[in-house]
């Protein structure tokens, strides 16, 4: 339908794979996670025709994402519910079938050629975009985007990356550059922390003849990390690619953008002096000396893996491929540098702040978050 009518695409986390990351109309992610093209265009959009979307708090970057005054809602889902959201036209259906009538009807209509081009241009620039943060070379340790990206280059396209909570499923939504319509698996309704070895070790059992990349930092890792041992004894192999950034780095950037200081998001002592954890702004050479004495590599071990522990991204790039000629499951290790994120794109997400506070910072937040919301829509 694109391809005859020009209408671009944004993806959902669960719709992304539904074009490959180079079609020309594909704007990629949208919403609180998205991309630059797909947030402008969306919020200028006069229609938006959602495909089997429930209109989650991330894809309408918490109802700021479709600012056009005028704008009107057609939504395609087989789920009523759904379909009737943001007051719009419901086709209630299934998707490939309502889709299928839609190109019929709209047999000779196009888009106008410039606003196909904007389009084309958005993906290119994107795609620019993404190959930036692959190639950052951050240093004395490399960024999360730049172990996304050894990943992604180092995959055939048939493989499945698969993740779940955390810092790296936005990042994920952002830069993975899909060829396959199966190979995005990121659980992000509920941002389930523990959803993903066991999850990688289904994914396995339901397409064996693909290798499943699974993405979990050090935070979710200890949620749950004992299906290895499932995945040993059924002989299931995966790669594993555990990124160590000594604490909860999603979180930790979130509070910091909110005034509090990533309060507790560290795996740090506590002073002993003071009895108070230190801040997530303590330098790193000094939260080196405060680092719980977690290996995370010798547990790995100890569940039955092959672990690698890699020191940079051409140790990585090497891991991988030490990796795929493993008959079992292999962890990969990597420290990352929790301060080199993942931009945001023309986006917002409504996380509350304290309206009173004796912290500067967060009363400071909160007058930022109180203008912000203005531009929340009901879309009644």
């Amino acid at each position: 339908m694109i391809a005859q009518t020009g209408i671009p695409v944004g993806e959902t986390m669960a719709g992304k794979g539904s074009l490959r990351y180079d079609n020309p109309l594909n704007l990629g992610a949208i919403g609180a996670t998205g991309t630059l093209g797909a947030n402008i265009m969306a919020r200028e959009a006069d229609l938006v025709i959602g495909i089997g979307t429930r209109y989650a708090d991330f894809t309408t970057a918490s109802k700021t994402a479709f600012q056009n005054p005028d704008v009107r809602f057609i939504n395609i889902n087989i789920a009523e519910f759904d379909a009737y959201k943001h007051s719009g036209l419901p086709l209630t259906g299934d998707a490939r079938e309502t889709i299928n009538r839609l190109a019929d009807l709209l047999n000779g209509w196009t888009v106008k050629a410039d606003y196909r081009a904007r389009a084309a241009r958005f993906n290119q620039d994107w795609d620019a975009e993404v190959e930036r943060i692959y190639s950052l070379g951050n240093a004395p340790l490399p960024s999360q985007g730049e172990v996304i990206g050894a990943v992604n280059t180092f995959s055939d396209a048939r493989d499945v990356v698969l993740c779940a909570a955390g810092s790296a499923p936005g990042d994920l939504h952002k830069l993975w550059r899909t060829r396959d319509p199966k190979g995005y698996h990121v659980e992000y309704g509920n941002s389930c922390m523990g959803y993903e070895i066991a999850g990688g070790l289904g994914a396995k059992m339901a397409c064996p003849d693909r290798e499943i990349y699974v993405v979990v930092g050090d935070g979710s890792y200890l949620m749950m990390s004992h299906e290895i041992i499932t995945s040993i004894q059924e002989r299931v192999k995966l790669t594993i690619i555990l990124i160590n950034n000594h604490g909860f780095g999603s979180i930790g950037a979130l509070s910091r953008s909110l005034g509090s200081q990533g309060f507790g998001t560290r795996y740090l002592a506590r002073n002993e002096q003071s009895e108070q954890l230190p801040t997530d702004e303590m330098p790193l050479n000094e939260a080196k000396k405060a680092y719980l004495p977690v290996d995370l590599a010798a547990n790995a071990r100890s569940l039955g893996a092959h672990v690698i522990e890699a020191n940079s991204i051409t140790d990585l790039q090497q891991a991988l491929a030490a990796a795929k000629a493993q008959a079992k499951t292999t962890v990969i290790t990597i420290e990352t540098d929790r301060y080199v994120g993942v931009p945001g794109y023309e986006s917002w997400w409504d996380v509350p702040i304290a309206a009173v506070s004796e912290m500067a910072s967060v009363r400071e937040a909160r007058v930022a978050y109180e203008q912000a919301r203005k531009k929340e829509r009901y879309y009644l």
